[in-house]
């Protein structure tokens, strides 16, 4: 599921924090520890140091972190070198971590994504984005703190994560390999009643895969959810699946 390091550790933050490791005793326990390694997992750039200390004084918003921030810099710092030598450095804009010989499994995941969108046969871009999806373990960072979260970061593969499921249903239409998508349409369409492109792209997966009368439901309760929930008539995209499915 996750990329390994030179040292044989791996990081995942597709879900609650992951670290494995060939070795014995490679886990690090202390939870602002492993909050603030989560920070700095979820992307290449920098992370400013204001960031940083909102992770480890949430509970304590009134206290000067900047010397907790300087203890928890300097004990991330010596048990990443220590496992595998992957450097926490400072620069201008804040700490960035470079982890050595390999990636976490958010970089492989935007990888993956983008040899999908470059893809030009269905079947292979279908197959890009079930690997990308696959790396997935739950909510990203799920263990970490609000404040971890709710970075721009976390938000973004989170969107990225709604629009490589819906994609990955259009492409198995377009391959002919509805089945494979449909488990992952249809729990992306249950998170989001009000989008209209996922409920429409589960409705054709259910029909593609010989279940018509259930995709015709769907349409109709996604219609029923717009008119009474928000008060507006359904969108081309369900007007559109809704003929494919009637479509002798």
């Amino acid at each position: 599921m996750n990329t390994l390091t030179a040292s044989g550790l791996r990081f995942g933050v597709l879900g609650p924090l992951a670290l494995w490791s060939d070795g014995a005793g490679d886990t690090l326990t202390a939870p602002k520890l492993r909050g603030l390694l989560t920070l700095l997992l979820l992307d290449s750039a920098p992370v400013p140091a204001a960031r940083a200390r909102s992770v480890l004084d949430e509970d304590e918003r009134r206290r000067d972190s900047t010397g907790a921030l300087h203890v928890a810099v300097h004990r991330l710092r010596r048990w990443l070198v220590q496992h595998g030598g992957h450097r926490l450095d400072l620069e201008p804009a804040g700490y960035r971590l470079t982890v050595a010989g390999g990636e976490v499994d958010a970089q492989r995941f935007r990888r993956l994504l983008a040899a999908a969108r470059g893809g030009t046969d269905p079947a292979e871009r279908a197959e890009h984005l079930m690997r990308a999806l696959a790396l997935w373990r739950g909510p990203v960072g799920a263990d970490a703190p609000c404040a971890v979260r709710r970075q721009y970061a976390a938000r973004q593969l989170e969107r990225l994560r709604r629009q490589a499921t819906v994609a990955l249903a259009d492409t198995c239409l377009e391959a002919g390999l509805a089945d494979r998508a449909l488990p992952l349409i249809e729990r992306a369409a249950a998170e989001s009643p009000y989008d209209e492109r996922a409920q429409s792209l589960f409705a054709l997966s259910l029909a593609a895969c010989g279940l018509p009368a259930e995709a015709l439901q769907v349409i109709e309760g996604t219609r029923r959810t717009l008119a009474t929930e928000l008060g507006i008539d359904p969108g081309p995209h369900l007007r559109d699946a809704q003929l494919r499915i009637l479509r002798p």
